[in-house]
């Protein structure tokens, strides 16, 4: 509860202020960064949080789960890309502006708050994670996935950053919604398992 009340605090904030303090700052100092490779792997990250490359990789996780016989777990993707589209709806509904220090090419377009690929990757990387520790029994190779995808998620929600597409807290607030959806599915699963 504590959670999801400090996440509507910092969502009502979004919404009545254009950036948060050392937004600015926090941005310049990231993109002071800049480096080649570092515009590549930004670059990658920006396609991977697409809508096409999204809907497949949830669609064949679904299909894939659904197939293996672990319908509760499809439907927990499924239902995940719901919370995706609410996420989407919430942009529209807070219109915070996006800033306008871009980098390495990178093209922007609607409203910044919440980051949807910060959404997506906490999201998605969470169910990730979730599967991963009920699916690979070994302990050396699920931990290594698992912080792979971990750090996939960092690394998503830094090169929103990194691009100049997003301010750091609309990256937080998308990985706060995200986290929160993904409580959200657990515990419905959870309850609906238990019954």
């Amino acid at each position: 509860m504590a959670g999801l009340a400090l996440t509507v605090a910092v969502f009502l904030l979004a919404w009545a202020y254009p950036n948060f303090p050392g937004d600015e700052r926090a941005l310049r100092s990231v993109q002071s960064l800049e480096t080649n490779s570092l515009d590549a792997i930004a670059s990658w990250l920006d396609a991977m949080g697409e809508l096409p490359v999204v809907a497949a990789l949830m669609g064949g996780v679904i299909l894939a789960l659904f197939f293996m016989g672990r319908r509760a777990d499809a439907a927990m993707v499924a239902m995940g890309a719901i919370l995706l589209a609410v996420g989407q709806a919430l942009k529209l509904a807070i219109g915070r502006a996006r800033p306008e220090q871009l980098v390495a090419g990178a093209e922007s377009s609607g409203f910044a708050f919440p980051s949807g690929h910060s959404v997506y990757a906490m999201l998605f990387g969470g169910l990730l994670i979730l599967f991963a520790s009920q699916l690979i029994r070994p302990s050396w190779p699920r931990r290594l996935a698992q912080a792979g995808v971990a750090a996939w998620v960092v690394a998503m929600g830094a090169s929103r950053v990194y691009l100049g597409v997003h301010w750091p807290s609309d990256v937080i607030g998308g990985f706060m919604f995200g986290a929160i959806s993904l409580t959200l599915i657990i515990m419905l699963r959870n309850t609906l398992n238990s019954e």
